[in-house]
């Protein structure tokens, strides 16, 4: 009977020696995923910064129109001119 003991406890330790390996590469993944979307979110956060400051320069009294030629005028440009 002592027997029959020790081998359910020998494969229930097996179990959970499984299961936190399982458990530690998701960690690891999970880590890895943290990293890469935090790194995304600064990503976002410098182009929204720059795009907040090119608003506010444009929404600034006495600010200078800059006139910017869109690609298809460009390109309309460039017919005429061959």
């Amino acid at each position: 009977m002592n027997m029959d003991l020790l081998l359910q406890l020998e494969q229930k330790v097996a179990h959970a020696v499984e299961v936190i390996e399982f458990l530690r590469l998701q960690v690891d993944e999970l880590e890895q995923e943290k990293s890469m979307l935090t790194g995304e979110l600064e990503k976002w956060r410098r182009s929204l910064s720059t795009l907040i400051k090119r608003l506010d320069q444009a929404d600034a009294p006495n600010a200078p129109v800059r006139h910017v030629k869109t690609h298809v005028m460009q390109d309309e440009e460039e017919e005429m001119t061959v």
